[in-house]
């Protein structure tokens, strides 16, 4: 071993994870100097440690004990500070599969390259990658469309973008033919090669090894071999990689054989990275501004969908307000005449006055529901349905609070949409007093409160189908908990109001009648509490700012996330 900063230096690296209360070793006492520029492969038998030491070393999966450091930095410097220095290749690319190969480099070129690289020299170095990559024939192909060895090519050129000093790929060759795997494995060396990166990969195949500078051989989380390939013969007799599977697999005890064990000494010198810290959130935000109302615009399902919904929603709550309605709307008039000029009349009009209080308080309930449910279609599945593609942007440099941001605008003209619609369309039908903006205002509220708090249930959530079922939960529980329409004990009102947006838009919208007979006639008909307007939008604002946090922090948890499973 060269004296020289190592580019990858391993010492005494372990990682363990509970199982049924026992701990699991899974990387054990791993000891590893790998030089700069070099290509090595990681092989082993499946569930040997392969894909957890690479996470471990690319500062993705935490360790138990140990130490790494990267040319002489540690790991959590660089994965912090320089999140472009480190680039990391799931076996399973993330990709949004209706844009295209050239839109996919384009974002990446926007979201990764920082803001002081002009124009030119951008483009100039994303055509220096696409030649490098040989993926010019299938740029306008959308990613769907795409073949397996077209697919990791793509990946692959995706990361050069923040030209990395270390790749790490995880069973990146996997599933292609001979001639793909001999194509890749050349060009992984010229990269190392020619580019001065260090690239670890993790395998299974075994064909084209000559490639690489050195291997890696894990068994049972130790390294049982490290060192160059035409290595192996003088090491346990074997003469390939294959034949030591064999070995091992008749065999429950080897002599480990550790080439690149840490060389004597460990005061290395950091060495300086060409790299530079990813563009701020204000300048990544237009591009994921643009690119979510693309995605949106290629989903024509989803659209669909949004104006059925939108469109249909106010025409059930005119229906069910059909049979009461000349009440409501003549109930003036019956309140100016006569009032109890006999018994009868009397017990008539109470009954009456109750019939269009409880339809006037159940419509205005009705419409927040509908609202709510709109508004948990808008933001339920929007961060976990693409958690993957988040993920590796974060690892990248993504900025936590641009990405929430512009999932957030997209929310908010939907909301925006569907409760001007709602508003204008009950008023008009129904012939309900008061002001139209008014009523807009506290229906709007509702509905992005609701929103934004599914959208921070999306964040949280692992999976779409988690977060449209928590979604659905969090709509369920508006109407019994919002005191509204059952009576609830006062304790428990006093506990559940506050975290209700549904009470708070019902009670905003009946106080838009507070001059009007309507409002006077609910508020002898229900014990319930009506909060004042301005309250209630506070209360609603509050909700959509407290969202808004919590999805952010979730989306910067995600950062260098790894799977437990590794």
């Amino acid at each position: 071993m060269s004296s020289s900063t190592p580019g990858i230096w391993a010492r005494q690296l372990s990682v363990c994870v509970p199982q049924r209360g026992q701990p699991k070793t899974l990387l054990h006492d791993i000891n590893l100097a790998i030089p700069a520029a070099s290509f090595v492969a990681v092989i082993g038998m499946s569930g040997c440690g392969k894909s957890t030491l690479i996470r471990a070393l690319a500062g993705i999966r935490p360790v138990s004990s140990g130490e790494i450091l990267l040319s002489g930095h540690p790991v959590a410097e660089l994965k912090n500070e320089y999140s472009l220095a480190v680039g990391y290749l799931p076996q399973f690319g993330a990709f949004h599969h209706e844009l295209t190969a050239q839109e996919t480099l384009d974002q990446a070129t926007q979201l990764r390259l920082p803001r002081s690289v002009s124009r030119d020299i951008k483009t100039q170095w994303l055509q220096h990658i696409i030649e490098l990559s040989r993926i010019g024939s299938f740029l306008p192909q959308p990613y769907k469309t795409l073949s397996g060895g077209q697919m990791r090519r793509l990946a692959l050129a995706e990361d050069l973008v923040g030209d990395p000093s270390f790749l790490f790929l995880d069973e990146l060759t996997s599933g292609l033919d001979d001639y793909s795997d001999q194509e890749m494995m050349a060009w992984l060396r010229d990269l190392a090669h020619g580019l001065s990166k260090t690239v670890l990969l993790v395998t299974h195949a075994t064909n084209h090894l000559h490639y690489c500078d050195a291997l890696i051989f894990l068994h049972q989380g130790q390294v049982v071999y490290a060192g160059p390939v035409h290595g192996l013969p003088d090491a346990f007799g074997v003469d390939s990689p294959a034949q030591l599977f064999a070995l091992l697999h008749e065999q429950t005890e080897v002599t480990p054989v550790n080439h690149m064990a840490e060389p004597e000494g460990n005061d290395f010198q950091p060495v300086a990275l060409k790299t530079a810290k990813p563009p701020g959130g204000w300048t990544q935000l237009p591009s994921l501004i643009s690119r979510q109302w693309k995605l949106l615009w290629r989903d024509k399902s989803q659209i669909v969908l949004q104006l059925a919904l939108m469109l249909t929603f106010p025409f059930l709550v005119a229906v069910f307000a059909t049979d009461g309605l000349p009440q409501v709307i003549n109930l003036n008039l019956q309140l100016e005449s006569n009032i109890v000029q006999t018994m009868q009349e009397q017990l008539l009009y109470l009954k009456e006055s109750f019939h269009a209080a409880s339809l006037v308080s159940g419509l205005a309930m009705f419409q927040v529901i509908l609202l709510s449910l709109l508004g948990a279609n808008n933001g339920a599945r929007e961060i976990a349905k693409e958690r993957d593609v988040l993920e590796k942007e974060l690892r990248a440099g993504l900025s936590p609070w641009a990405y929430v941001l512009s999932k957030f605008q997209q929310v908010l003209l939907f909301c925006l949409l569907q409760s001007f619609w709602m508003a204008w369309f009950v008023k008009t039908v129904c012939g309900f007093p008061a002001s139209l903006l008014e009523q807009f205002g506290i229906l709007f509220a509702t509905t992005l409160a609701m929103a934004t708090a599914c959208l921070a249930l999306s964040a949280a959530s692992n999976t779409p189908e988690r977060a449209s079922l928590l979604s659905i939960y969090l709509v369920g529980f508006q109407l019994p908990l919002s005191g509204a329409a059952l009576a609830l004990p006062e304790w428990l009102s006093l506990l559940c109001r506050p975290f209700i947006p549904a009470y708070w838009g019902w009670s905003g919208y009946l106080k838009t009648f507070e001059s009007f007979r309507h409002y006077d006639l609910v508020k002898q008909s229900t014990e319930t509490w009506i909060a004042p307007y301005l309250i209630a939008m506070i209360v609603l604002a509050t909700h959509v700012l407290v969202a808004l946090v919590i999805a952010w922090f979730f989306v910067r948890r995600r950062r260098w996330h790894s799977a437990a499973s590794a």
